[in-house]
């Protein structure tokens, strides 16, 4: 309620003098309920006076006990301003005067003092993230997260659910934000998405944050056409990798290679195996943004490559004769020929199949080395003795 300072006015005439008669000085009643602050925010409220030699002179402010919220200050006009950097309940004593030193004879100066309180309660801040890149076709998740803070080193997580929404922008197609802060889906667009996320506290406390996500082609690796690799024969598979950024790097990410064979840094598999078998792997790239992708493949190693036939059966002159070459090892195709001593007359080797076969016409023990050659142009030979019987 506003009081009117009422004045009495005494009339000396004799002496020809006006005195004036001031009502008490004291704080308005608006003054007395002081807003609550929140952390960082800007904040301000005005102390009024009333009575006194005022409002003809001027009214001064100022703290004599007590402190105000770090970061808020009083200027001798009554305005409390600035943002609060610390929470917490902050009570203070202000001191409001007429003018001092007055500036009017008929003014005697005059002072109140009222204590104050204001509540700084902690802000909604939302972390800086910074959202990884997105796959074309691969599921995408990333939660966002939103503390409190009631200080310049101090947050804590909020005592009660944060509602989240997009308030402009747009996320990239496949993708959606949760309330609950959760950004999920799969996308289907490559391309680069900016937006900003909104994140409610409660009607006092909310923040936003800018986020762009780039969605990319899936990273994919390729290979050439490769042949069967062999025990002691020198093996080169290069994996190349596309649709990343940046410099892949290479690891094995699930089983073996054969012992003598590694992966390079470039994603070549090269080396000399040493162990015959069946080896399975997975090769992945990584690209600069974390993105991956997996090579399985299975490595079947044959043995080296040898001439198995240890001897050659009877032949008879005058019948029919027919024999088979066998070899262990080695990969496919594999060719035969002689390549020392002459086979008795008659008799022929098939260089596909391996198979000697034919009438003999002479008697007689030949010695013949023969050589067998894979697909890898490994070779291998053995001399055997065929006996031709009369």
């Amino acid at each position: 309620m506003k009081r009117f300072t009422r004045t009495l006015l005494v009339a000396c005439v004799a002496a020809g003098v006006f005195v004036t008669a001031a009502a008490a000085l004291r704080f308005t009643d608006e003054s007395y309920f002081t807003p609550e602050g929140v952390v960082e925010q800007s904040y301000s409220h005005q102390f009024n006076g009333d009575g006194g030699c005022g409002p003809t002179l001027p009214y001064q402010y100022k703290v004599i006990n007590g402190a105000l919220p770090p970061g808020l200050s009083l200027s001798s006009s009554g305005l409390v301003s600035g943002k609060p950097t610390q929470a917490g309940l902050f009570s203070f004593w202000v001191e409001l005067s007429d003018e001092d030193p007055p500036s009017q004879s008929w003014c005697l100066p005059k002072t109140a003092q009222r204590e104050f309180t204001i509540n700084v309660i902690p802000r909604l801040l939302v972390t800086d993230q910074v959202p990884g890149a997105g796959t074309v076709g691969a599921a995408y998740s990333l939660g966002l997260v939103a503390v409190v803070k009631s200080g310049p080193e101090a947050t804590s997580p909020p005592s009660s659910p944060v509602t989240w929404s997009v308030q402009s922008g747009q996320l990239p197609p496949g993708l959606a934000l949760g309330a609950d802060g959760v950004l999920s889906g799969t996308p289907t667009t490559e391309g680069s998405y900016s937006f900003i996320v909104l994140a409610v506290l409660d009607p006092k406390r909310s923040d936003t944050k800018g986020h762009t996500i780039v969605v990319r082609t899936p990273v994919a690796i390729t290979a050439p056409p490769s042949s069967r690799p062999e025990v002691g024969v020198p093996f080169r598979l290069p994996l190349s990798a596309g649709g990343g950024t940046g410099t892949y790097t290479w690891s094995l990410s699930s089983g073996a290679l054969p012992p003598g064979v590694a992966l390079g840094a470039d994603g070549t598999i090269s080396g000399t195996p040493r162990t015959a078998g069946t080896f399975r792997f997975t090769a992945t790239a990584t690209d600069a943004e974390s993105r991956t992708a997996n090579y399985p493949a299975t490595l079947n190693v044959a043995s080296r490559l040898a001439i198995a036939t240890r001897l050659l059966r009877l032949a008879k002159v005058g019948h029919l004769y027919r024999m088979k070459l066998r070899a262990s090892g080695g990969v496919l195709p594999k060719t035969w020929k002689v390549t020392n001593g002459p086979l008795p007359r008659g008799i022929h080797l098939d260089r596909k199949l391996g198979v000697l076969s034919g009438t003999p016409t002479r008697p007689g023990t030949y010695r013949m080395t023969f050589e067998v050659r894979d697909g890898l142009q490994v070779a291998s030979t053995k001399t055997l003795k065929l006996v031709v019987i009369a």
